[in-house]
């Protein structure tokens, strides 16, 4: 069998929160300051917990262990994606992130890879990290949220750093922040809940639309939390698009024939759902995700893999490590 990879598990960059907070005090920018008062002191309250397998990497380890995982392809807490952060100070703080994540692969080469962090409000700062995190680091991918402060990631101004990535043949991670339109969102956890796989949905959605696959079909991008809404609905973008001109105009096929190209995680939690993920996209296009440490994560990712009916040991095997390999450009053993 081949390794086990979890291609979406997190941790933290203290030295680049450090590096920002006085800027991010200045701003007023306050952290967990979203959903309602319930949620932010459940979240203070899971902070507690989660410190240890943040910070330590002993309780990473067993917690791998116990979990199945031979290797964890590590991106930083979504929360240290600073988009926010203006000039030389945002890019210090990408490369502390970057530096940091790297340092730890080089100390455990056999059970983490890194997937860097971009700083997409500067375009050409964004390519020259993506080549840094590449050529010097060795990183096989990178993480990126579903926007850039608002800005969708197909902007035109974003179009040199995706054919770099293209050129480079970097994997790309995408993963929700909260969600752009939070009022109907506060109560309940649904900015989680439901604001993470509808950011995903719509950030697909405009890559899809606003000709992004068209224009770089070698692209390899990883969705999180299974795609979001969309990989279960797409017959409504492939409809409208057959009816109406409006929907046509921007691309020459179906939106179907491009999600097809997208590559989704297995954190949905339920077998029928990672099930119906499976037989619509194919095996060889679902990687094995944990969502390590959050609460929202799943602490059996073989288990639920093995809860799916009719996967031959062979599909078994690409999802559980295969795939994420073939990827990331790693071996398989």
């Amino acid at each position: 069998m081949s390794r086990v990879i979890d291609i979406h598990c997190h941790r933290e960059c203290g030295p680049a929160a450090a590096l920002v907070r006085p800027e991010a005090e200045r701003l007023g920018r306050r952290p967990l300051q979203i959903g309602n008062e319930l949620t932010r002191e459940v979240n203070r309250r899971q902070l507690e917990s989660l410190r240890p397998k943040m910070e330590s990497v002993e309780v990473r380890l067993a917690d791998m262990d116990a979990m199945g995982v031979d290797v964890q392809a590590l991106s930083v807490s979504p929360y240290h994606l600073f988009y926010w952060v203006e000039g030389d100070l945002g890019l210090d703080a990408f490369r502390t992130i970057n530096d940091d994540l790297a340092e730890l692969v080089r100390a455990y080469p056999d059970r983490f890879f890194g997937l860097g962090a971009i700083p997409l409000q500067d375009t050409d700062a964004a390519i020259a990290e993506l080549d840094r995190c590449r050529k010097e680091l060795g990183f096989p991918g990178i993480e990126v949220s579903t926007h850039v402060e608002g800005e969708e990631l197909s902007s035109p101004r974003l179009a040199p750093f995706w054919e770099a990535v293209e050129d480079l043949g970097a994997v790309v991670f995408i993963h929700p922040t909260g969600f752009t339109h939070p009022d109907r969102f506060t109560d309940h956890y649904f900015f989680n809940t439901i604001g993470h796989p509808l950011e995903s949905t719509i950030c697909v959605g405009r890559l899809i639309f606003d000709g992004v696959m068209e224009r770089h079909p070698e692209l390899k991008i990883v969705v999180a939390h299974g795609g979001g809404f969309l990989p279960a609905y797409a017959g409504r973008f492939d409809h409208a698009y057959h009816a109406r001109e409006d929907v046509r105009s921007p691309i020459p096929r179906p939106p179907s024939e491009y999600l097809s190209r997208f590559y989704f995680d297995t954190m949905v939690f339920e077998p029928d759902q990672l099930g119906f993920l499976i037989s619509k996209y194919g095996a060889d296009h679902i990687l094995l995700g944990t969502d390590y440490p959050y609460d929202m994560g799943e602490t059996d990712p073989l288990g639920l893999i093995g809860k799916v009916e009719g996967l031959t040991p062979e599909e078994v095997d690409l999802i559980a490590g295969g795939n994420a390999a073939r990827l990331l450009g790693v071996s398989a053993e």
